[in-house]
């Protein structure tokens, strides 16, 4: 067990108890007509998703009776690639047709799972996909060719690291149980600036108007200047520890804490407005062309106005199950208002992987609609 995802962290209060497990979250990314999950079977699952609202197994990896542990956090999907970062410690490079290592992809032994050491951060590739990086529980965060699955670099913390790095301006982000944000060179590894906060880190940064944005465990949330680490200002609103990561639109920052809250912040840190979801918040937010799409660890998941902070549309049909891992929806397009009405163009769809072992595609247009539902251990619809 991985000591229910907190326990190891001294807060000096109570941890919410997540209820994790080494079999990870379900985190699920999709593309190109094709949904990717990280099972708790152990498998990274590829479904065929053509839009009729019916999908099925293209692959499963790895074949037969191995298995890769589950993933808390979620693949990147490449362009030839899909990249994973698993519980048993390794680093995969998936061939996103055969669903095989195949001549281009790799297996890259990052920690011991036989040592209780992980892969809870989720991997982030460069622009040109020639580096990868993922932090462990090592204390290292790994940078890897993402050609050859051969070590670059690595740069070691003061204690694990769950933060999923973000890059930005040829430079990494991300954060520790150390307490501390971090900033290295893209291309060395070198440390950049350091800044120190009241509590663990395990959220994954957003860089936005030159600004770093990070929550800790201390209930802040934190903007700090991305060229040298100086702290622009900090919102101590929240009632709980900020675990999810920050997303951003043109105006407003949204930031998610387990006390349930949703808040809207402007660039200078003034609360905009604030929601209330009823239940923890633990997964990444995602933003569509309607609004920001949260999810609650009760198992609802919710599309909200970002000017108003009103509630457009409310999905409970995944309860009792929890919904932890992160939800995924496409980048959205340029042209954000030619989209389809069913099912054919995955940008309107928000990918929500549940602790229960299903996944589900739901559509984000004037509501919330499920395009498809589909159970990974059973490898059916949805009963």
């Amino acid at each position: 067990m991985l000591l229910s995802l907190i326990s190891v962290i001294a807060l000096g209060a109570c941890s919410p108890d997540l209820g994790s497990s080494i079999q990870g979250w379900s985190p699920a990314v999709a593309g190109d007509g094709v949904a990717y999950v990280a099972t708790q079977e152990g498998k990274l699952k590829a479904l065929i998703d053509d839009g009729t609202g019916v999908v099925s197994v293209k692959w499963n990896f790895p074949a037969g009776e191995e298995v890769l542990g589950g993933a808390f956090n979620s693949p990147v999907v490449g362009k030839e690639l899909i990249y994973v970062a698993a519980v048993d410690g390794n680093l995969y490079a998936v061939d996103k047709e055969s669903g095989t290592i195949g001549p281009k992809g790799w297996k890259s032994s990052l920690v011991q799972d036989a040592e209780r050491q992980h892969l809870v951060s989720g991997p982030v590739v460069d622009a040109d996909e020639s580096t990868i990086l993922v932090g462990s529980d090592d204390q290292h965060l790994y940078a890897i060719d993402a050609a050859r699955g051969e070590e670059k670099w690595k740069f070691k913390a003061g204690d694990k690291i769950w933060s999923t790095p973000v890059i930005a301006n040829e430079m990494v982000y991300f954060g520790s149980h150390d307490r501390n944000v971090y900033a290295l060179d893209l291309a060395t590894g070198e440390l950049k600036w350091q800044f120190l906060t009241g509590g663990a880190i395990v959220a994954r940064p957003l860089v936005w108007r030159d600004m770093v944005l990070i929550g800790s465990f201390d209930r802040k949330l934190y903007a700090l200047d991305a060229e040298n680490g100086t702290e622009l200002w900090t919102f101590n609103g929240a009632n709980n520890w900020i675990w999810a990561g920050a997303v951003a639109g043109d105006s407003f920052v949204f930031a998610l804490s387990m006390d349930g809250h949703v808040y809207a912040l402007d660039r200078l840190g003034n609360l905009q407005w604030d929601y209330d979801a009823g239940s923890s918040l633990v997964a990444d937010p995602v933003i569509v062309p309607r609004g920001l799409v949260v999810a609650s660890r009760g198992g609802d998941v919710f599309l909200i106005d970002i000017t108003a902070g009103t509630l457009i549309n409310q999905y409970s049909d995944i309860k009792p199950a929890e919904i932890l891992a992160p939800l995924f929806a496409l980048p959205i397009a340029d042209d954000a208002l030619g989209l389809t009405s069913v099912g054919g163009n995955q940008q309107d769809s928000v990918f929500v992987g549940a602790e229960d072992g299903t996944v589900y595609r739901i559509q984000a247009r004037s509501g919330l609609n499920r395009v498809w539902c589909f159970d990974t251990r059973e490898d059916r619809a949805c009963s």
